[in-house]
């Protein structure tokens, strides 16, 4: 697994769970390490609905591309109904 200081994740409040490395590019999978579960709108405690995969493009790893698939997870508001990730 690579480190996360490494490939500066860490510092994006990341943490890498999983990689893919070919000849030709690099695959990091990474999930948000601190919960965001209180609701913007109210600010009552949400609770986990799901989650969310996105693909970004991050500096090489190495000398290949580098994709991160991250999970995000998805609260709703108990109060509000509102719903973020």
């Amino acid at each position: 697994m690579p480190d996360a200081t490494f490939t500066r994740l860490d510092g994006l409040g990341l943490e890498v769970t999983g990689q893919l490395l070919e000849l030709d590019r690099s695959v990091l999978a990474c999930r948000v390490v601190e919960p965001d579960d209180w609701c913007r709108r109210c600010g009552c405690q949400g609770v986990p609905r799901d989650t969310v995969s996105r693909e970004l493009a991050h500096e090489p790893f190495g000398w290949r591309p580098t994709t991160l698939v991250l999970t995000v997870r998805r609260y709703r508001c108990k109060e509000c109904s509102h719903v973020w990730r």
